[in-house]
């Protein structure tokens, strides 16, 4: 006990509170182990309990040190006094203290006339351990959201390019094409081809269908649409039918075919041609158009 005198007026009914975070037990227990209790703090609790001083002193460390790890804390706008009240968990009758936390001193006390240790509560261990766990489904529920708007925000960001993308050349419609130039629909899925030489010979059969994407090509933004069919058929014809002058790479996904600075996609069972992305853009600064010249066939 001393006779440390609290500034005059804290924690009074105009006093405004701000809440904090709760203490973790090695905090609790560095704080409670230099603690000094001022005399009115003692002595209101004395009078409330009818206890020595001995005991006083030994219940108040209690208290406090649980009521850091587990109870309700708040802070005094603009000041170092801090209220520690007793957790929902021990009842309805709040027990609190005032702390100031920069001189360490208990400096007040209120509370039920009844004792705090009169009952039977739950075991600060099992407090901590549910709190503990309620931090964890916070967490997690917070990753939760984090994941979820992030996936928002990249589609977001998805349809923004897509919408941003338009051509200004004629596109055909969504879907898929035969290589007539007549709608398809969308071939069953086949086992996955893994053999290059396999894939070279099945990528050139007359079942293999374009898809929307390929033929609506800027590499093809000059051709007519009636002609983006046969156009996109001389150039997987060409890329396949010339190993030494196209690369196959086989992924997880999709088949990539690269050959004069031309890059398609087929599906991995070679029944659908997906995508084609022409050559980079030269010094005009735009891509490369389609030839037919350019993707003939070899004289035999």
């Amino acid at each position: 006990m001393c006779d440390f005198d609290p500034v005059r007026g804290v924690g009074g009914a105009s006093a405004r509170w701000q809440r904090i975070d709760r203490f973790c037990p090695q905090e609790a227990a560095t704080f409670v182990e230099t603690l000094r209790i001022t005399r009115r703090a003692q002595r209101a609790y004395m009078g409330a309990h009818v206890v020595s001083e001995a005991i006083a002193d030994e219940q108040i460390r209690l208290l406090v040190t649980r009521f850091l790890q587990v109870g309700r804390l708040a802070r005094e706008s603009g000041g170092t006094v801090v209220r520690a009240r007793s957790p929902k968990a021990d009842g309805d009758d709040a027990y609190s203290f005032l702390l100031d936390l920069r001189s360490g001193h208990v400096i007040g006390y209120r509370g039920p006339a009844a004792s705090w240790f009169d009952d039977v509560h739950t075991p600060l261990e099992d407090l901590l351990q549910a709190r503990a766990e309620q931090r964890r489904r916070e967490e997690a529920k917070q990753e939760r959201r984090a994941a979820h708007e992030q996936r928002m925000r990249e589609q977001q960001e998805a349809a923004a390019r897509r919408a941003a993308f338009r051509p200004t050349w004629p596109v055909l419609p969504d879907g898929q094409y035969d290589q007539s130039g007549g709608p398809a629909p969308v071939p069953v899925p086949r086992r996955p081809i893994t053999d290059e030489a396999r894939i070279r010979y099945v990528g050139r059969l007359p079942h293999v269908v374009f898809h929307a994407d390929a033929l609506n090509s800027p590499f093809f933004r000059n051709v007519p649409l009636e002609r983006r069919c046969e156009a996109l058929h001389r150039v997987l014809d060409f890329l396949l039918r010339r190993p030494s002058k196209s690369t196959v790479v086989i992924g997880s996904q999709t088949i990539t075919v690269t050959g004069k600075k031309v890059t398609l996609t087929l599906s991995r069972d070679c029944a659908m041609v997906r995508t084609l992305n022409p050559p980079r853009p030269g010094n005009k600064n735009e891509p490369a158009s389609y030839l037919a010249k350019h993707w003939a066939k070899e004289r035999r």
